[in-house]
C-alpha cells in the first residue's frame, strides 16, 4: 500500500482537497475510501518562540533570585565530610 504526504488547507465548507497528481498516483476513482491522518500545521509563532516557549513569569529578576535561594536546601552530603 503505497502512502502520501502533502499539505492542503481546509476548504470553508470544511472539505479537504486532493491534489490532481495525487489522485491519478494512487489511481483513485470516486468515492474511493482513503484513509487519512491530520496534523495540524502550527504558523503563529514566530521567530525563536517557534522553538520554544517564552518565559511567563511576571516577577523582577531580583525577585526570582530571591525565591531561588530560598528555596534551596542544605547540602548536607558535604558536610558529613571530615578532613
Amino acid at each position: 500500500m503505497e502512502t502520501v504526504e502533502y499539505i492542503a488547507e481546509v476548504l470553508p465548507d470544511g472539505h479537504l482537497s486532493v491534489p490532481e497528481e495525487i489522485i491519478k498516483k494512487l489511481n483513485l476513482k470516486s468515492h474511493s475510501k482513503i484513509r487519512i491522518s491530520i496534523l495540524p500545521i502550527q504558523t503563529k509563532k514566530k521567530g525563536l518562540t517557534r522553538f520554544c516557549g517564552k518565559w511567563q513569569d511576571e516577577r523582577k529578576a531580583k525577585k526570582i533570585v530571591e525565591d531561588i535561594y530560598k528555596s534551596r536546601i542544605k547540602n548536607t552530603r558535604s558536610e558529613r565530610i571530615e578532613l
